[in-house]
């Protein structure tokens, strides 16, 4: 199959089981040594009920993954990050909610960030950021960055230190610090990119 979209409670029960059992093993081992025997064993399913839905254990991580990166797509808005003085507020309000949902996904996104898995979604990931902050802070589409000769430079760079300051914060919250809210990891992300890393280090030693 292609696309695994269905309403279906038995696949959805049954791709869910395939998705844990496909977990399990990737925390255990690293991918290239996972077989399918295992991935099924892990699910409690039979062979013939996994190459129903996938064709390979490659086919299963690719889906995985790029049903993930189009989820974490689709739900990236940062229409409102304004970093004006007088658009603070906003901003923290656009890019709370963003973190909020994120962390609904904290431990499949660690699984996904695992080197055991052999791929580089968190760099996929900051891609993502990347794309959607160079929208916001310019405001063009492709076809003004075009006729414009590409984004402004400082604009890039922005876009660029916003996508990277944002995720690797996000990893640290997951993996140092999750009992912290996501209003103050939102506030640590904003002040890191308007006030610098000093004031920013300061202010996560007091959380």
């Amino acid at each position: 199959m292609n696309e695994l979209k269905t309403t279906d409670l038995r696949v959805i029960k049954t791709l869910e089981n395939i998705k844990y059992g496909f977990s399990f093993c990737i925390r255990q081992k690293p991918f290239s040594s996972v077989s399918v025997k295992d991935i099924i064993t892990a699910a409690r399913i039979n062979r013939s009920t996994f190459y129903k839905y996938y064709e390979d254990k490659y086919r299963l991580r690719e889906l995985l993954v790029k049903s993930t990166l189009e989820e974490l797509s689709e739900n990236i808005n940062l229409t409102s990050l304004n970093l004006e003085n007088n658009k603070m507020d906003e901003a923290l309000n656009a890019l709370q909610k963003q973190l909020q949902f994120m962390y609904n996904h904290k431990d499949w996104y660690l699984l996904l960030w695992n080197e055991n898995l052999e791929l580089y979604v968190y760099e996929d990931m900051v891609r993502l950021f990347e794309k959607r902050a160079r929208e916001c802070f310019c405001g063009n589409s492709i076809e003004k960055e075009s006729t414009n000769k590409g984004l402004l430079e400082k604009q890039e760079l922005l876009a660029r230190l916003f996508a990277s300051s944002a995720m690797t914060t996000v990893k640290w919250w997951y993996e140092y610090s999750p009992n912290t809210a996501p209003k103050e990891v939102a506030n640590i992300i904003l002040n890191d990119i308007k006030y610098g890393l000093h004031r920013t280090f300061l202010q996560v030693t007091t959380i």
